[in-house]
């Protein structure tokens, strides 16, 4: 995103990679995918933590119930609190802190599980399961449900539409992609990589994708929600 840098998140301000009509295509084509893959990691994480911490036996409906309600009041908690601020280039900044927060919830979360795996589970103790739950179907989802915040807040403000239906996609995608073999396949512990590997590759697309908006925001001098106004000079080739 120009000058918000991160490490390995986003393009690092390169210019001149491709040519200005591939690269505004292909800018166009995957606008949706930073709120796909978001909600591809909540319902992946959900799912993890059911499969890791879910045990059979007269407690099951209620061991359900209970991480079900965490990870959805989760969701809803980090969609609903903190919203981004109303400047354009502080609702950039605010999305990297976020997109950085996603990161480290889920290093948490991968920590938990390899430690889970190689202790043979704690000893499946009450303190043991209530921090899996913080960790795995508390933390990560409440990251996820902020960053989808923050990314239809920068889509709004230049005046593109928001991508929750994909965002709800990806969620039903990553439960069915986690629960139906990925964790008996790799193991719990590589999936979570992989699940960081795919949202730090994502962040740095989503980066790449709204580099013209803000480029052509910085060049007006757009400082608000005006910045839709700025995105016209970029050409519509970019929405």
């Amino acid at each position: 995103m120009g000058e918000i840098k991160a490490p390995a998140l986003w393009c690092g301000g390169k210019t001149g990679c491709e040519p200005r009509e591939s690269g505004a295509s292909l800018r166009k084509g995957l606008g949706w995918t930073p709120a796909f893959v978001a909600g591809f990691g909540a319902g992946a994480s959900g799912t993890v933590a059911v499969a890791l911490l879910l045990y059979s036996g007269a407690g099951l409906l209620r061991s359900l119930a209970l991480i079900v309600a965490i990870e959805l009041g989760a969701f809803g908690l980090g969609m609903g609190l903190g919203g981004p601020p109303r400047e354009w280039s502080h609702a950039l900044e605010s999305l990297r802190r976020r997109w950085l927060f996603v990161l480290v919830a889920f290093l948490a979360a991968a920590g938990f599980t390899f430690s889970w795996s190689v202790f043979a589970g704690f000893g499946a103790s009450q303190g043991t399961q209530a921090l899996g739950l913080a960790l795995l179907a508390g933390l990560p989802l409440y990251s996820c449900g902020r960053l989808l915040t923050g990314i239809n807040a920068v889509r709004t403000m230049a005046g593109l539409t928001g991508h929750g239906s994909f965002a709800s996609l990806g969620a039903a995608a990553g439960v069915l992609v986690t629960g139906l073999g990925a964790l008996s396949g790799v193991g719990v512990s590589s999936f979570v990589l992989f699940l960081i590997v795919i949202l730090s590759g994502t962040a740095r697309l989503q980066g790449w994708v709204l580099k013209p908006i803000e480029t052509s925001a910085v060049a007006a001098g757009v400082t608000g929600s005006d910045a839709s106004e700025a995105l016209n000079a970029a050409g519509p080739e970019t929405q």
